[in-house]
């Protein structure tokens, strides 16, 4: 009687799963030749995926010894295979990118195995699938006609969105929402985890269609749709929408569309129980703008203290108040205008126009003597200034690219990107073109060892 095979065997991949068939199915138990056999076959197989190259022989047979140990010991096909895939996952070529060192040091182009690994885990943080290791095994993508193809194909790819998953979040310092910042649920009940991702899943999904249809990355900027679900557009006071299931929707209101009027960045530049103009516009400074803040002096008192001293002042007037040190004044007078902006929105995000009772005044006056209102105000003030928030973006994704901290070496690569972007309507493919066909990422350098 031949064996039942468990109903887990349908989540196999359909190579391993042949083997398996092959000898679980089999009318004898087969010979241990037989099991070595077949599992060195779905070692082989399972290797080349897991070190994003093919596997040499001794890899493989070490891995052999540990189905073999089992084996031996009356462990059975499955169970020896299991120990010996173990293997392989604890081992340093899986858990790392560990790339081949070259005959010669210094600056090295990068081999066409390496290269596919570099390119998959930058553009959808895993490695590479069959087609592009195919590629790189047969050297192929080295060919520049080839490799350009398989950026396009890779941006297409479903897997893509692992941008909008990993590197907007880390952009807009949104990792931190739901762990490290949160509103306090006795005063905000309403934030919850279902909320919590609608409002991350929103800046990920306009991320990522704005690179999946290469529309204009100022559409980040500023845009008159976003994507919201259910609890997402209660929030937003959007009508009609239902279900749990994230949607695009047409925006009529000036103050939403972009990133800074998005509930996730008023969550996270918030304080759990109020607002905060001073973390929204160093939010601002700092995420979008890319302009470094210096932490304030360690003899400042916190806002709370002042505002005990001033209870029936508004929040503008209790941080003039608490700016009145001229070391902090030249921080605050960039800071809080940007932030005031912002201040229309409460803590969830949720629009509003009196806070305890008294107006809010949304105005901002910039050291420049520029003055807006409200974040649709806003919205125009960083237009204005598009290429320092496009710059910075640049900057920001070259180095997720890279892997690394950029240097200034590096700035040429990202001069030589803003200068295509602005020739193309800062369309994402022109930006990701840039970085993967950028020097430093199709090279490494190779100390010599002393």
């Amino acid at each position: 009687m031949k064996t039942v095979l468990p109903d887990e065997n349908r989540k196999l991949p359909p190579e391993i799963k042949a083997v398996r068939n092959r000898i679980l199915g089999a009318e004898t138990k087969p010979s241990q030749d037989q099991a070595q056999a077949a599992a060195r076959d779905v070692l082989t197989r399972i290797s080349r995926l897991a070190y994003r190259r093919p596997a040499t022989a001794e890899e493989v047979s070490k891995s052999l010894k540990m189905f073999d140990r089992a084996w031996e010991r009356g462990d059975g096909y499955v169970p020896s295979l299991r120990l010996a895939l173990k293997s392989v996952l604890i081992s340093p070529n899986f858990l790392f990118l560990a790339e081949p060192e070259p005959a010669e040091k210094g600056v090295q182009p990068l081999g066409a195995l390496p290269l596919a690994s570099r390119l998959s885990y930058f553009l959808w943080s895993s490695m590479p699938d069959e087609e592009l290791l195919a590629l790189a095994e047969n050297g192929q993508l080295l060919d520049p006609n080839i490799y350009r193809e398989q950026v396009n194909r890779m941006l297409a790819d479903p897997k893509g969105s692992a941008l909008g998953e990993r590197f907007a979040l880390q952009w807009l310092d949104l990792e931190r929402l739901g762990s490290e910042v949160k509103p306090d649920p006795s005063k905000f009940p309403e934030f919850d985890q279902d909320l919590q991702r609608a409002m991350l899943q929103e800046v990920m999904t306009q991320f990522n269609y704005v690179f999946q249809w290469d529309h204009s990355l100022l559409e980040l900027l500023d845009a008159d749709y976003t994507f919201v679900n259910e609890p997402l557009a209660k929030l937003y006071g959007i009508p009609n929408i239902s279900g749990p299931e994230i949607q695009k929707v047409s925006l009529h209101d000036k103050n939403r569309g972009g990133v800074v009027g998005m509930a996730a960045v008023h969550a996270l530049t918030s304080f759990p129980l109020r607002t905060s103009p001073v973390l929204r516009g160093r939010w601002v400074l700092e995420a979008l703008l890319g302009e470094k803040v210096k932490p304030p002096p360690p003899d400042v008192p916190a806002l709370e203290e002042t505002a005990q001293k001033a209870k029936d002042l508004s929040l503008r007037d209790q941080l003039q108040l608490h700016r009145a040190k001229s070391e902090c004044a030249s921080c605050h007078d960039k800071m809080d205008p940007l932030g005031f902006g912002m201040e229309n929105f409460d803590v969830l995000g949720r629009w509003r126009e009196t806070d305890r009772g008294l107006p809010i005044d949304s105005k901002g006056t910039l050291p420049s003597g520029e003055t807006f209102t409200g974040p649709s105000g806003l919205k125009t003030i960083l237009m204005a200034r598009k290429d320092d928030v496009m710059k910075h973006l640049v900057r920001k994704m070259t180095g997720y690219a890279y892997g690394r901290e950029l240097n200034k070496f590096d700035e040429c690569v990202v001069n030589k990107a803003m200068e295509a972007l602005k020739a193309n309507n800062y369309r994402p493919s022109i930006l990701i073109e840039q970085i993967t066909l950028s020097f430093p990422f199709r090279h490494r350098f190779y100390p010599k060892l002393r």
